[in-house]
């Protein structure tokens, strides 16, 4: 059995179709693409497959074949060029603005690169669902996107690097410098002093416009057309209006950072917070990158930074979007799955809920037991810990679940165990099947009073779903599996009437004639003080049930009435002294 599970694992891992990966990596990747493109054309001529099909592996194969050419072609960034000497305020800024496209092409291609792994789990798994055969035309598309993704990937890997590296020395060079700009604090407050004026005569005429679209609500389509490029207009001279006031604001920000002025610079990021607001998404998210640049600069040079960041819009952003990119950062890949900490936690949160609900789960039936509403002990323990381990299972579960793992191959390796175990716990499962049994026929219950053999005889005192406990007449408890009560005979005195008619056996000489044994026995019988019930349709009777050349064995049938705790072998051991006695005086 052990041999055929193996061998069923081996089937199904051999059925499903692996990743082509001579298609992304390797030194013959131009070889192989050669190759599809030779089968594709010659599935054109030969009309094999559908021309819907073919046109798709045809556009993927293109994509894949151009995508190869240039997966070493990585973009090149301006580098930060600030001279030697002193370093106006103007060159600075614009140095300031290359870092900041540089920071959010790389915020860019992390974001991709994040979505394209996504893209990788998925294709992975719908290949391994797949049959490989000629018949099965989605497998080779599947296996071409899945090279496609694997090699932008490869490219994006490539240029993060470069970028990251790039960044970081840029940044640098920009921080170092910054004691060599000449920073004109006077003419940056003369610019934010006459554009806060032009700004001020567009408010003015974005509300005249507000005017005119409320009154014209109701005309033409033409009217509304012409309000809307109006709005268009004012939004642009906005942008252009508040880009030179940004400027100069965050010109006087570098300036109170190189002074280290940390109260000057919180309210510069303020103001340049509430006017980043007034300008278009477009314009929001180019700026957006700015403000983090000066926050990280303001980290460099104050001690205090976490609670200077905290105090501004944009240092809060700034922190959100730090512990979301913590968060949110891959550890490792695991089956094409990208692991990161939110992931992580998820799951470990998951598994605590879990346990917690398990805990909770066992307490109640522990109440329920306490309250008598389960009677047995075990049986208690048995439905507390089937539910705790089951809820937990089942949680470990949907938390790999939540994490994105395929639970395909995960299952069949499982379900592979379980049968292995099974089979070593062969007897317990009997046993439990059975408890489950004796529960639904209830040919025992607790109280019952049972007996198995001449030394196994007493009252049913605990019953789970594995064995029941028998506490006989000298308060000894034994403990016999449930598939005993199955597999062989018993007697269960309590199951119906508590008059019963018990066989006492016992043996004579073979010299001792039949007749005499019965009189003496029944005579001795109705003498004696042991209770029974004797009544012309209940009559005590001695019989022969066996006889060999020394002894004769007999039986006394007698009825008994088993209501008020009786206990077996003590009258059995009354009933066979009696016989003994009697018995013993006809032999002298």
């Amino acid at each position: 059995m052990k041999k055929l599970i193996l061998t069923l694992l081996i089937i199904t891992s051999t059925f499903a179709a692996e990743i082509n990966k001579s298609l992304f990596e390797g030194e013959n990747i131009s070889n192989e693409l050669q190759k599809i493109e030779k089968v594709l054309d010659s599935s054109i001529v030969h009309k094999i497959k559908n021309q819907n099909v073919i046109t798709l592996e045809l556009s993927t194969l293109n994509k894949l074949k151009q995508l190869y050419e240039v997966q070493d072609d990585i973009k090149l960034f301006e580098t930060v060029t600030l001279s030697h000497d002193i370093i106006s305020q103007q060159e600075y800024f614009a140095a300031l603005i290359l870092l900041s496209e540089l920071q959010s092409e790389i915020q860019r291609l992390e974001k991709k690169n994040r979505e394209i792994q996504e893209k990788l789990f998925s294709l992975k798994n719908e290949i391994q669902k797949l049959v490989p055969n000629e018949s099965n035309h989605s497998l080779l598309v599947h296996q071409m996107q899945y090279a496609f993704y694997k090699l932008s990937q490869n490219k994006i890997s490539k240029s993060l690097k470069l970028y990251n590296e790039l960044f970081k020395n840029e940044f640098d060079i920009f921080e170092s410098s910054m004691m060599r700009v000449n920073f004109k604090e006077k003419s940056s407050k003369t610019i934010i002093k006459n554009v806060d004026k032009e700004i001020d005569s567009l408010k003015d005429k974005n509300l005249l416009l507000n005017i005119d679209k409320d009154s014209e609500a109701l005309q033409d389509e033409k009217a509304q057309e012409i309000i809307i490029k109006k709005e268009i207009k004012i939004q642009k001279e906005t942008d252009i209006t508040i880009n030179k006031k940004l400027e100069a604001e965050i010109v006087l920000a570098l300036k109170w950072l190189k002074e280290k002025e940390q109260k000057a610079f919180l309210d510069a990021i303020t103001i340049i917070e509430n006017d980043i607001k007034l300008l278009s998404h477009k314009e929001k998210e180019k700026l957006s990158s700015v403000a983090s640049l000066l926050l990280s600069l303001e980290e460099r040079r104050f001690d205090s930074s976490s609670v200077a960041i905290a105090s501004t819009q944009i240092g809060l952003d700034y922190l959100y979007d730090g512990a979301k990119n913590i968060f949110n950062k891959t550890l490792f890949v695991y089956e094409e799955k990208a692991f990161s900490l939110k992931t992580i936690l998820t799951f470990i949160v998951l598994i605590i809920i879990g346990f917690t609900i398990a805990s909770i789960y066992k307490n109640i039936v522990d109440k329920f037991r306490k309250t008598n509403r389960i009677k047995s002990l075990s049986t208690a323990r048995m439905v507390a810990n089937s539910g705790y381990y089951l809820i937990i299972l089942s949680t470990f579960f949907f938390a790999l679940k939540s994490m994105g793992l395929n639970l395909h191959t995960i299952f069949i390796i499982i379900g592979a165990i379980l049968v292995w175990i099974a089979l070593g716990l062969q007897g317990f499962i009997s046993n439990y099947a059975m408890g489950i049994l004796m529960k639904v026929d209830r040919s025992i219950r607790i109280g019952d009073l049972v007996e198995l053999d001449a030394n196994i005889i007493g009252s049913v005192d605990d019953m789970d779903f594995r064995s029941v406990t028998i506490l006989t007449g000298d308060q000894t408890r034994i403990t016999i599996p449930n598939s005993r009560f199955i597999s062989s005979t018993f007697i269960n005195h309590s199951l119906e009437d508590h008059i019963k008619r018990f066989h006492i056996h016992f043996s004579a000489d073979n010299r001792i004639d039949n007749d005499v044994v019965q009189k003496v026995v029944l005579e001795a019988l109705k003498t004696s003080e042991i209770p029974y019930i004797d009544t012309a349709e209940k009559r005590p009777q001695v019989i022969i049930i066996d006889v060999n050349r020394k002894i004769v064995r007999y039986s006394l049938l007698v009825w008994i009435d088993q209501h008020g705790g009786y206990d077996i072998p003590v009258e059995k051991s009354a009933f066979l002294a009696l016989i003994h006695h009697s018995l013993k005086k006809v032999a002298l």
